[in-house]
């Protein structure tokens, strides 16, 4: 009579060695592209910011606030008035974000102004590496609306 011996053969150990480097390589695959998309995301939501601040700042200072939109740097300056620009990109959320259209009234610089308006209104396209687009609307009385196309 044989006993029994508890364990796991040679090759149910490397079965399951094999399924859990598959799904280990499947969700390291979906977490890139998570990544990927949330940066995209940070970085819409950084210009939206910075749009507030200055559409704010211009209301409470009585003064225009200039953003102009460097597409081929993919960055854009803050000109606050006779103060010193500020440079910003949104390669700060990850090296594969860019932007990839500003639009606004023919040009590539938007206007806060003191009155809380904004002039010409338009919007910011940007693009990741997986070619998802964030689109940054911003209308005449300063609102913004982001629309994302996530792939």
């Amino acid at each position: 009579m044989m006993k029994s011996r508890k364990g796991f053969t040679l090759v149910e150990l490397m079965i399951v060695i094999a399924l859990l480097a598959i799904i280990t390589a499947i969700g390291g695959l979906a977490l890139h592209a998570y990544t990927l998309n949330r940066n995209l995301k940070s970085a819409a939501r950084e210009i939206v910011s910075d749009f507030f601040v200055y559409r704010a700042r211009a209301v409470s200072e009585c003064k225009t606030y200039r953003i102009a939109f460097d597409i081929d740097g993919s960055s854009y300056t803050i000109q606050p008035g006779t103060s010193t620009p500020v440079t910003k990109s949104p390669l700060a959320f990850g090296s594969d974000i860019r932007i990839i259209a500003a639009n606004f009234g023919g040009g590539h610089t938007v206007n806060f102004l003191a009155r809380g308006t904004v002039s010409p209104f338009g919007n910011i396209k940007l693009e990741n590496s997986r070619q998802s687009n964030a689109t940054i609307k911003v209308n005449i009385t300063g609102r913004t609306y982001v629309k994302f196309d996530i792939k």
